[in-house]
C-alpha cells in the first residue's frame, strides 16, 4: 500500500512539473500519466490515471468501446475547474470479450455535457482484450511533457517511447479537426526499448484550438493506415506564431518617442489596450513587463535607452532621463 500512495506522488508530481514547464495559457488538457497496456486482460474491473487541467467546472469521462461485440463500458466525474490526477475505476457489468480493436479515451466535456461538447481527450486504438495476462512485446506512446499549447512554427518536435519486438516504423501526424495538415517521415526503430524524436513540419499553421497530434506505430506495406496502435491527443491550441526580433530589427524598425523627465509612465499610441508591454535594454535584456495595458511604469528604470515592444508587434526606443 506504501509503495502505491508513492507511486500515486510521484505521478501526481511528475504531471503537475509538466503543467508548469509549459507556458500558462489556460486551454484544457487530459492524459494518461500511466502507461495504459495495449493488452488488457478480461477482467470486472479496470483502473487508470489520468491527468488533467481544465479551465472551468467540467466533466471527465472514460469509455471503453469496440472490439468484436462492440463493447462499451463508461463512467463520468465532475471535476473543479484547476489541475489535478485521477484514478479512475470503471467496472462494466460485464467482461469485455476476448479480442483485438478495441478503443479507450478520456475527455474534458462540458460539465452535464455529452460528446459532442468535448474540449480536449486522449485516445489509444487498438486495444487487445486477452484470456489471460499477456507481455507487452510493441508499444509506443507521446511524452507526458507533450505540449498542449504551443506557438505556431514550422517544425514541431515529439519525444517517442516505444518498445518493439521486431523492427518497426513510427509516424505523427497533425490534423485540425477532421483535416489533415502534415506528418512527419517513417521513422525507423530497432528491436528493443528506448526513446526517439520526431520531427514534422507543418509550415506555419493557422491559430486553433482543434488540431490533433497521432502517433501511428506499426509495420509493412499498409503503414500507417494499418499499424499495431495509434494514439491520440486532442484539444491541440496552436497560438500565434512568435516572432523572433534581433537588437538590428530594434534598431531599424522602431518609432522614436519622447519621455519626459518627470514621467512615472511611458503610455504608447495605437490601441487602448495591449496583450503586453515589454521593455528591453540596449543588450537585448528584457527588463520589466506589464499586461493588458497600453501604458506601463518607467520610474523604477535606471537612466539610460530602452525600447517597448507590444503584442502588436509595435516597436518604440525611448531614453529614461
Amino acid at each position: 500500500m506504501k509503495h502505491c500512495i508513492i507511486t500515486i506522488k510521484f505521478i501526481a508530481l511528475l504531471f503537475f512539473g509538466f503543467i508548469s514547464f509549459k507556458n500558462q495559457a489556460q486551454n484544457d488538457k487530459v492524459i494518461f500519466v500511466k502507461d495504459v497496456p495495449v493488452k488488457l486482460k478480461s477482467a470486472s474491473s479496470y483502473s487508470f490515471f489520468v491527468g488533467y487541467e481544465v479551465s472551468k467546472d467540467s466533466d471527465l469521462a472514460l469509455d471503453i468501446s469496440g472490439g468484436p461485440g462492440k463493447f462499451w463500458a463508461g463512467k463520468t466525474i465532475p471535476v473543479d475547474k484547476g489541475k489535478g490526477v485521477f484514478q479512475f475505476q470503471i467496472s462494466p457489468k460485464d467482461k469485455p470479450r476476448v479480442g483485438k480493436g478495441y478503443r479507450i479515451l478520456v475527455s474534458v466535456r462540458d460539465r452535464g455535457g455529452d460528446w459532442k461538447s468535448e474540449r480536449a481527450s486522449s485516445i489509444i486504438r487498438n486495444v487487445e482484450i486477452t484470456k489471460n495476462d499477456a507481455p507487452i512485446l510493441d508499444d509506443a506512446s507521446f511524452s507526458l511533457l507533450t505540449p498542449t499549447s504551443l506557438s505556431s512554427r514550422e517544425v514541431f518536435e515529439f519525444d517517442i517511447k516505444y518498445k518493439a519486438s521486431a523492427p518497426r516504423l513510427l509516424q505523427v501526424a497533425l490534423w485540425n479537426g477532421q483535416q489533415w495538415i502534415a506528418a512527419s517521415q517513417n521513422r525507423s526503430i530497432n528491436t528493443g526499448e528506448g526513446s526517439i524524436k520526431v520531427t514534422l513540419n507543418a509550415g506555419q499553421p493557422k491559430e486553433g484550438n482543434k488540431y490533433r497530434f497521432v502517433l501511428y506505430y506499426g509495420s509493412g506495406e499498409g503503414f500507417p493506415n494499418e499499424n499495431i496502435v495509434s494514439k491520440e491527443l486532442s484539444g491541440i491550441e496552436i497560438t500565434k506564431a512568435i516572432k523572433v526580433l534581433t537588437l538590428d530589427d530594434l534598431n531599424e524598425q522602431h518609432i522614436t518617442l519622447s519621455l519626459n523627465k518627470n514621467s512615472n509612465s511611458l503610455t504608447l499610441p495605437g490601441n487602448p489596450s495591449y496583450e503586453f508591454i515589454r521593455i528591453i535594454s540596449t543588450n537585448g535584456e528584457v527588463v520589466k513587463e506589464e499586461t493588458n495595458t497600453n501604458s506601463i511604469t518607467v520610474s523604477d528604470l535606471d537612466k539610460g535607452a530602452y525600447y517597448a515592444i507590444t503584442s502588436k508587434d509595435d516597436y518604440y526606443k525611448f531614453v529614461k532621463l
